[in-house]
């Protein structure tokens, strides 16, 4: 691998072996002046005429999230227990919308929500080799049902519960059924057939129309001439044609048009091995097997047309347009270009084997997919699905400090590295790879801990920090939504919530009984009807929403009202600042038409903010400082006194509520945020 910098600050990434460049992206505002691999060419380091350095993946492929169920993080059990369980390998993904179902070899499906990674449902009544979304009406554009084929050769079926918005409420039972013996190790769908592939040599054909009205209804047809067990299957893009590969190493393919379907091709000795996967592109078909083989076939003629080798077993396959990925019992995924068999990635995507592959379905219509802007889902023996970006790169961290031009950089050693600068500075820095890979963009939102030494920083990747002493005692990735709102809360609980998600999490700081390390575990979730972006804990947990309106988003959703009937700033003031007066009360900073507007809360408990004591006043200025237009950005109350920050003109405004009198003092930044505190 080859990376160079340009006088426009990108850097482009080349493989050798083809000299063809097989990716880019923007490294810096100004030109590129150096880049410098570290840690075995696993990162690169960029030096820029912007004064920065900037630390990135070695190559291609970019980590998105995670899909893991985080129930072993647990609080720590009174007694020792005798025996840990081990991690049960991912078998399969099914991807539905915001939705991901992952099939376990040991623990049956979970359903995931893309949008915060998390669990939503689950079931574990058996071992299940794959999954499919599946949709009987052909005139509804969603898939209705979820099945699962298992190793006790039933399929399972699954809808989203009734009156659940989304599927956040989970899937619940709807039958089950047989057709066929044998474990169930594939399934596909076209518009009019439901495909399955058995290990006892045969492919089930089901009538979806049939399975519409009776879900037990018998197969339309059973396809036979496997001498092994059938692991694949795909229908061709018209429907007319059924690709199916097994551990006979042959590839058959199916006329499923014909009545009734029959075989159209044979191919008996396709691989050396099993065939573990088959896709149909525009020209060919390609198919996978552990000999560590892609194959790609026309069909017409039945003539094998290229191949591209690798030294391990090839698990998975999926295509798009010229490229073509494939997993590795190595945890490797793969990224080539078919048509010029040159490999454009391998990133290490998993420590153990990878299980399947497959491409996240483009659901916007309007909008035309590319290639280069994919994401791939893997699913692993480790027990862990992950997405990934294969032709964007990863970035990791910015250095800055330097005030010139940084032109050089060299390795030091294991974890340091020097730069020198147009500022005249040799700098010497370190570097981990210990941190969050998943920290990306600004920081949104801070809290201190109520009772220890501790700062709780949400970012606009949805990555919670905890830090103590300068450094990240605890890190975890809540969400992909950005994190709008953190409160701490009694018992080592805090509450957060998102921007583009209507739930707020509460969340509580397990330690081990040495004290040295902490885990985030969840302990609740509660649905509100529009985002919060701003908490605070005052005898109970009250949540501020855009329009102004103050919500308890613990109290449940059948107990009255959500919305605190106390305030008259709904939809009338912009909230710029929240603090407490004391256990019970807090004061709140707002503007309305460039005035300023004082509030003050007395909140008597839980499910009490009905009746909660509720007063405001309004701050007027006077006529020549009118005149300033600004907009005012940030405010914070303490003992009757007010700060505010405006946005453009940079002014602070502190307004004393006992007299009418104003002082504005000139600032040279913009404020953003105020926080007044006691210094000692």
């Amino acid at each position: 691998m080859l990376c160079s910098g340009s006088v426009c600050g990108e850097v482009r990434v080349w493989s050798l072996p083809t000299s063809t460049c097989v990716g880019c992206f923007q490294a810096h505002l100004g030109s590129t002046e150096a880049l410098t691999f570290l840690k075995e060419e696993s990162m690169l380091l960029s030096a820029g005429s912007d004064h920065t350095l900037q630390l990135w993946s070695g190559g291609l492929g970019c980590s998105v999230t995670t899909l893991k169920d985080d129930e072993c993080e647990q609080e720590p059990p009174q007694k020792k227990l005798k025996s840990t369980r081990s991690e049960s390998a991912a078998v399969c993904v099914a991807v539905n919308g915001d939705f991901a179902a992952v099939a376990y070899q040991h623990e049956g499906v979970k359903l995931f929500s893309l949008v915060t990674g998390e669990k939503v449902w689950n079931t574990t009544e058996t071992s299940v080799q794959c999954l499919l979304w599946i949709t009987l009406d052909p005139e509804k554009t969603e898939p209705e049902l979820l099945l699962a084929g298992g190793e006790d050769s039933n399929l399972r079926a699954w809808k989203k519960k009734e009156g659940e918005e989304g599927m956040m409420g989970g899937l619940e039972s709807v039958g089950m059924f047989t057709a066929q013996t044998g474990t169930i190790l594939a399934m596909a769908q076209n518009t009019t057939y439901l495909a399955t592939a058995s290990d006892e040599f045969t492919v089930a054909l089901c009538l979806l129309s049939d399975k519409a009205e009776d879900l037990a209804s018998e197969p339309h047809a059973t396809l036979r001439g496997h001498t092994g067990g059938v692991t694949c299957l795909a229908f061709s893009p018209d429907g007319e044609k059924l690709l199916s590969g097994g551990k006979d190493q042959a590839l058959m393919v199916w006329d499923v048009a014909s009545t009734p379907p029959a075989l159209f091709k044979l191919l008996p000795h396709a691989h050396g091995d099993w065939i573990t996967g088959c896709v149909w592109t525009p020209n060919c078909v390609i198919s996978s097997s552990n000999d560590g083989k892609l194959c790609l076939w026309d069909l017409e003629v039945g003539q094998h047309l290229k191949e591209i080798s690798w030294k391990r077993p090839l698990l998975s396959v999926c295509s798009l347009e010229q490229y073509v990925m494939a997993g590795c019992s190595d945890g490797a995924l793969h990224v080539w270009n078919w048509d010029t068999e040159m490999e454009i990635c391998h990133i290490a995507a998993h420590k153990k084997r990878i299980n399947h592959c497959s491409l996240l379905p483009n659901t916007d219509e309007e909008k035309d997919a590319k290639a280069e802007d994919m994401t791939v889902f893997t699913a692993s023996d480790d027990g862990t699905v992950q997405l990934w970006k294969p032709f964007q790169v990863e970035h990791f961290s910015t250095f800055q400090g330097h005030s010139g031009a940084v032109h050089g950089v060299v390795l030091k050693e294991e974890g340091e590295f020097l730069s020198v600068s147009e500022d005249r500075s040799l700098r010497c820095w370190t570097w981990t790879t210990e941190g969050p890979r998943s920290l990306r963009g600004a920081v949104t939102a801070l809290c201190f801990h109520q009772h220890d030494d501790m700062v709780l920083a949400g970012y606009e990747s949805g990555l919670m920090e905890l830090w103590q002493n300068h450094k990240v005692i605890c890190h975890k990735q809540l969400t992909n939504s950005p994190i709008a709102a953190v409160c701490s809360m009694p018992n080592s609980q805090f509450a957060v919530s998102y921007l583009k998600t209507l739930l707020v999490d509460v969340w509580k700081l397990v330690w081990s009984k040495q004290r040295d390390t902490v885990s985030l575990v969840k302990v609740s979730t509660h649905k509100v009807s529009q985002p919060v972006v701003r908490l605070i804990y005052c005898s109970t947990l009250l949540g501020i929403t855009h329009n102004a309106t103050i919500i308890e988003p613990l109290r449940p959703k059948e107990d009255d009202t959500w919305s605190c009937q106390g305030t008259n700033w709904t939809d009338r003031v912009i909230i710029r600042g929240i603090s407490h007066n004391d256990d019970k009360s807090i004061w709140l900073v707002g503007e309305e038409d460039t005035k300023i507007t004082i509030g003050f809360m007395f909140v008597m408990g839980p499910s009490t903010l009905n009746y909660s004591c509720f007063s405001s006043l309004v701050m007027e200025r006077e006529e020549e400082e009118k005149k300033t237009e600004s907009m005012m950005t940030a405010a914070a109350v303490d003992n009757g006194t007010s700060t505010a920050g405006v946005f453009s003109v940079s002014v602070y405004v502190d307004y004393y509520l006992h007299s009418e009198r104003t002082i504005w003092s000139q600032k040279q930044k913009n404020v953003c945020h105020c926080l007044l505190t006691s210094i000692s």
